[in-house]
């Protein structure tokens, strides 16, 4: 009787996984801050980060260095940021996470206020077919959201 219990669990598991896995990841994760600037952002972002265990690493506008400095978008800004073990440990896997790390967000500034917005890398590991990497895609995921959402308080 138990190994008839073990085998039911075992296809309900499989079915359930099936379920999960048909919803597919949004390509992009966003999360609207109104009534911040800039300035408010950013540096709540780099608080955030901080407070989640990785490092920042630059922030510039969007044209950055292809225009000169005084020409440059206010309106558009990346900030990026690393956790380098979790970075070291992805590029093992697979080297093809070289295409969404460092991680980023970018700042859109509207009249109504500030667009976080990050590429979802659930989505991106999805196209890659490397369990492993999903993995570790769906983590890093978990703390764009974490991060984002404190930037949000």
């Amino acid at each position: 009787m138990h190994k008839k219990w073990m085998w039911i669990f075992a296809v309900w598991l499989i079915g359930f996984s099936a379920l999960v896995q048909a919803q597919p990841e949004p390509a992009l994760l966003t999360k609207k801050l109104p009534g911040k600037t800039m300035e408010q952002v950013v540096q709540a972002l780099k608080g955030a980060i901080a407070n989640h265990n990785y490092t920042f690493v630059r922030e510039q506008s969007i044209d950055s260095r292809l225009v000169p400095a005084d020409w440059e978008a206010k309106s558009v800004y990346i900030v990026y940021f690393c956790n380098f073990a979790k970075m070291h440990q992805a590029l093992a896997i697979d080297v093809r996470a070289a295409q969404f790390l460092p991680c980023r967000v970018t700042l859109i500034e509207s009249k109504d206020g500030i667009d976080m917005t990050v590429v979802n890398p659930a989505w991106v590991s999805e196209s890659l077919g490397n369990p492993l990497l999903h993995i570790d895609c769906l983590q890093l995921k978990a703390d764009y959201l974490s991060i984002m959402d404190e930037v949000a308080l």
